[in-house]
């Protein structure tokens, strides 16, 4: 990140000593005005450190699928998320893989009360490249990451899909499926949320 260093303090888990520790583990993000210029935070790290800390946990989540206005729900194997979550694994996101692809700017929302790092492409983008925009929203009281935001797109047959992908750290994630027509017009395929913390 230009001028902020978020790094990469996430942790993997793979020494946790019993599958029975339930204490909610997050990132922390802290100002370095010394770390490297260009650097961005290592998002899908981040993502892969919360599936780590998810399968630690004893829990089993729960995925609720919504197509037409119909709702589905049902327990699903930790390994099941793992797989659906796949496609937004690639690319990664690393500090340095993106930097001449995409810019990042920051601000302070005041109407959710985070600090949000927001990254778009710049006109050099690739075809091979489907990530489109991404979103790190930052709780600027525990100076922790509250939740990733990520966005892909890719043509099938006449028509544009976008996938959504919505991380809310150590609670839930959700992906939204939209198809862009030819004409203009967009629409809602599928909407899915897989939930681990039932606190909320």
């Amino acid at each position: 990140m230009k001028k902020v260093f978020l790094p990469a303090i996430f942790i993997f888990l793979t020494g946790c000593n019993t599958a029975t520790n339930t204490t909610p583990v997050t990132t922390s993000v802290t100002t370095n005005t010394e770390a490297k210029k260009d650097s961005f935070f290592p998002v899908t790290s981040f993502i892969k450190g919360q599936l780590l800390l998810l399968d630690s946990l004893p829990v089993t989540p729960l995925h609720t699928t919504v197509i037409n206005n119909k709702t589905d729900s049902v327990w699903i194997k930790k390994s099941e998320l793992v797989a659906l979550l796949q496609d937004f694994l690639s690319p990664e996101i690393k500090e340095t893989n993106l930097i001449n692809y995409f810019k990042e700017t920051s601000f302070k929302d005041q109407t959710i009360n985070a600090i949000t790092f927001t990254y778009d492409p710049l006109p050099t983008l690739p075809d091979s490249i489907s990530l489109r925009h991404w979103d790190i929203y930052i709780d600027p009281e525990s100076d922790k990451i509250s939740k990733i935001y990520l966005v892909k797109q890719f043509k099938e047959k006449e028509d544009i899909v976008t996938r959504q992908l919505t991380w809310k750290t150590n609670k839930w994630a959700s992906i939204n499926t939209i198809i862009n027509m030819p004409n203009g017009n967009t629409a809602l395929l599928k909407a899915e949320k897989f939930i681990w913390n039932f606190n909320e």
